[in-house]
């Protein structure tokens, strides 16, 4: 119940800051972009805000509680560096910021979707690859959850690696149930977890990375979970096309 109070806040502020940012000058790609984020946060608000609530008083108090809670540890300061990013003129600056939001984002996964023990991870493309050479890894520690370090380096020349990196050039999601029913080349090289869900990151035809999010048993993640991970891997991609 906690958890869906908190995340119909969270998203009804992403709803707020896509509206926010429409009348800013900007592509037409960015200006669609943000707008779908803007009604897919809302209508999600509006169907996470009754999830697991048993009345309207419970999701009220709960709400009340939490998502206050949720706008001081990290909803506030995304929002204005959100803002920040796309009002600023100077390079440096844009890219201090672009950081903050990336460490934000993560943490907002990670303490938003599934259990306690939930772990998310920022996956950046290394740039400049040799051919064949590709991969995706987590730079600057950019993880957030349980006290143990997620996978960092995927990459091309191994098959799990060309599947997430399938996932990036595609810009789609996926969802693992139980990492026990894949293929035996696709498991994980450990059993620090058994469930994910992977988002690529993009704006337009931009392509950033993958936000990645998982959970110790099979049960923990959700189909549901796919849409929520989806608003905030598109609001970093909005985040981080703005002003390049």
């Amino acid at each position: 119940m906690g958890k869906s109070a908190i995340a119909a806040g969270v998203l009804a502020v992403l709803a707020y800051v896509a509206q926010m940012v429409i009348g800013l000058d900007m592509a037409d790609w960015l200006f669609w972009t943000i707008t779908s984020i803007g009604a897919i946060a809302t209508l999600t608000t509006v169907w996470l805000a009754n999830r697991r609530v048993a009345t309207a008083h419970q999701a009220a108090e709960a709400a009340t509680k939490n998502q206050r809670r949720a706008f001081e540890d990290v909803l506030v300061p995304l929002t204005l560096n959100l803002g920040l990013i796309v009002s600023s003129t100077v390079r440096v600056e844009r890219r201090a910021l672009k950081q903050q939001t990336k460490l934000a984002i993560v943490a907002l996964t990670a303490n938003l979707i599934g259990p306690p023990d939930t772990r998310a991870c920022f996956l950046e493309e290394t740039p400049n690859p040799s051919p064949g050479m590709r991969e995706v890894k987590c730079q600057s520690n950019l993880w957030s959850g349980r006290n143990v370090a997620p996978v960092t380096t995927f990459r091309e020349c191994d098959r799990r690696g060309r599947e997430v990196l399938k996932l990036l050039d595609e810009g789609t999601s996926q969802f693992v149930h139980d990492v026990d029913q894949l293929p035996p080349e696709l498991k994980p090289d450990s059993d620090t977890y058994k469930t994910y869900i992977t988002c690529a990151v993009t704006a337009g035809d931009m392509s950033f990375g993958l936000l990645t999010v998982d959970c110790l048993n099979p049960g923990d993640l959700h189909q549901d979970d796919v849409t929520m991970v989806e608003v905030f891997a598109r609001m970093l991609g909005v985040a981080l096309a703005a002003r390049r």
